[in-house]
C-alpha cells in the first residue's frame, strides 16, 4: 500500500509517524511523510518519501518566537489554530490534495486540518490519529483544561463536568477553525462535527499512538478506535527495550546521521552515582525562563548531579557558571539518557513522557501548555510522577521524592515493563493493513 502520513507540529509530532512509517517501509508499503518543508531532509536521510505541506516552520534560529507563542497556557491554543493554521488552509488542502491523489491510506493528525477534508474530497479509507489521551474528549476519562489546568479538581462532579467543560470548549474555539468549515462547503464534502472535538475522527478508525497503561480505553472513544503503545523513533531505543520490530534494521543504518551527541556526557554519566536529568522537549525549551539555572540549584540544594538538556537555550545562562556536578549538553537520546536517570524532570510533551515511562524511572514534571497538563496529572494518578507548577518552581515535588523515593521509584519500573513489552509501530501498521487487507 502507498500510506501517507500527514502530520504538523514539532519534533514530537513528527517522530511517532516516522517510527510507524519506518516499520510500514520495513513491511513492504510505501509510507510517505506529508508535513513542513522544514522536516524534508531529515526525512528524505532516512529513506522515506516526503511531501510538503504548508505551513512551513522556521529554521531553527527562528524557530524561538513561535515556540514561545505556541507554548503560552492561556493564548497558545488559540494562536495556533487561528493565527498559525487557519490563514493557510487552502494551501495546506491544495498541498496534501495533490500528495494524496495516488495514496490507498491516509493518516490524519489533530492539527493537520485539511486531513479530513482530503480523505473525504478524494474520497479515500482514512484513519485520524492521536498522540495524546486529551484529543480523544472522553468524559469517562475527562482531560485537564488545556488553558484552565486549576479547574481539574472538578472532576469530582463526574460526566457532568466535561459535559459543561466540551460545551464552553466548542464554543470558544468555533472562531479558531471557522474556515474549515467554509472550505468544506466550497468543496463539497459534508461535516464530520467541530474540527477539534468530533470532526477530527474518521469513520474507519483512530490511531491512539500510546499505551493503554497510560490512558486505559474508554468506551465512548470514537469508533474503532486502536490504542497502539508508544510509537518511538529511536534506534537505540528499539535496540534497549528488546523490540523484535522489523524497522529496526532501518532506524540502526541511519543511526549515525540522526543521532549526535556531545562526545563526553556517556563518560561523564558513568563517572558518578545517576542523575537528576532535566529537559523541556523540542518546544517548551525556548520558554525555558530561568528553569535550567533554578534546576542547577535543585542539584546543589539536594547534592546530587544533574544533567541539562539545553538546546540552543542555555545562553541565558552560560555553562562556565554552572556548578562542578552539573553538565549540559544541547542534546543527547532520550533512550540513552533516561535510563541512567535517578530521577527526570521534564515538561510534560507526549514524547519526553513516552520516554520516560519507558526508562522506568520517577519523574517530576513541569507543564507548560497544551496536553501537558493532562499528561502530568495522568503521570501523578499512576504515581510516577509529581506534578511542579511553573510559578512554584523549585518546589515541594522535590522534597516529596527525596524523602521517599522509593514510592515513585517502584510504580515507575513496574510501568516501565509494561511500556517496554508493546511495541506501537507494529501495532499501528497492523491496523493500517486491517483496513485495506
Amino acid at each position: 500500500m502507498k500510506i501517507l502520513f500527514s502530520t504538523f507540529g514539532s519534533l514530537g509530532d513528527l517522530h511517532p509517524y516516522i517510527a510507524v512509517a519506518s516499520e510500514a517501509k520495513a513491511r513492504g508499503h510505501e509510507p510517505v511523510i506529508a508535513t513542513a518543508a522544514k522536516y524534508r531532509a531529515k526525512i528524505e536521510s532516512l529513506g522515506l518519501e516526503f511531501r510538503a505541506v504548508r505551513p512551513d516552520l522556521p529554521s531553527e534560529g527562528d524557530f524561538g518566537p513561535l515556540a514561545k507563542r505556541v507554548m503560552d497556557l492561556k493564548d497558545g491554543p488559540r494562536f495556533l489554530f487561528q493565527d498559525v493554521l487557519s490563514p493557510v488552509l487552502r494551501d495546506s488542502y491544495a498541498d496534501l490534495l495533490a500528495a494524496s491523489e495516488d495514496a490507498d491510506v491516509i493518516i490524519t493528525h489533530p492539527a493537520a486540518l485539511a486531513g479530513p477534508l482530503v480523505a473525504q474530497k478524494l474520497e479515500k479509507k482514512w484513519l485520524s490519529s492521536v498522540l495524546a489521551p486529551i484529543s480523544l474528549w472522553s468524559k469517562f476519562d475527562p482531560p485537564v483544561p488545556p488553558t484552565l489546568p486549576h479547574l481539574d479538581f472538578l472532576r469530582v462532579l463526574g460526566p457532568i463536568w466535561p459535559t459543561i467543560m466540551f460545551a464552553l470548549g466548542r464554543r470558544g474555539t468555533a472562531p479558531w477553525v471557522a474556515e474549515v468549515d467554509k472550505l468544506r462547503r466550497e468543496i463539497g464534502v459534508p461535516s464530520l462535527g467541530h474540527p477539534m472535538f468530533e470532526g477530527q475522527f474518521s469513520p474507519f478508525g483512530t490511531l491512539a499512538l500510546f499505551s493503554r497503561h497510560f490512558a486505559a480505553p474508554q468506551r465512548d472513544w470514537p469508533v474503532n478506535t486502536t490504542a497502539t503503545g508508544f510509537c518511538f523513533y529511536d534506534a537505540q531505543g528499539y535496540e534497549k527495550a528488546g523490540l523484535t520490530s522489523s524497522s529496526n534494521r532501518l532506524l540502526e543504518t541511519r543511526l549515525e546521521e540522526d543521532v549526535s551527541p556531545a562526545p563526553h556526557w556517556k563518560k561523564w554519566i558513568e563517572e558518578g552515582e545517576p542523575p537528576i536529568v532535566f529537559t523541556l522537549g523540542s518546544s517548551a525549551v525556548f520558554a525555558a525562563g530561568d528553569f535550567y539555572g533554578l534546576s542547577a540549584s535543585i542539584v546543589f540544594d539536594y547534592e546530587r548531579r544533574g544533567l541539562l538538556l539545553v538546546g540552543r537555550e542555555m545562553q541565558d545562562y552560560p555553562p562556565s557558571q554552572l556548578p562542578p556536578d552539573v553538565l549540559s549538553v544541547d542534546y543527547a537520546p532520550h533512550s540513552e539518557i533516561f535510563p541512567r536517570a535517578c530521577l527526570i524532570v521534564h515538561q510534560g510533551g507526549a514524547g519526553t513522557t513516552a520516554q520516560a515511562l519507558r526508562a522506568g524511572v520517577p519523574q517530576i514534571i513541569v507543564p507548560f501548555a497544551h496536553d501537558q497538563p493532562d499528561h502530568a496529572a495522568r503521570l501523578q494518578r499512576l504515581g510516577v510522577g509529581y506534578i511542579e507548577k511553573r510559578r512554584h518552581y523549585p518546589g515541594q515535588a522535590f522534597e516529596s521524592h527525596f524523602d521517599n523515593p522509593d514510592f515513585l521509584t517502584q510504580n515507575a519500573q513496574r510501568l516501565g515493563e509494561k511500556i517496554r513489552a508493546e511495541n506501537g509501530p507494529l501495532a499501528a501498521c497492523e491496523a493500517i493493513e486491517r483496513l485495506c487487507p
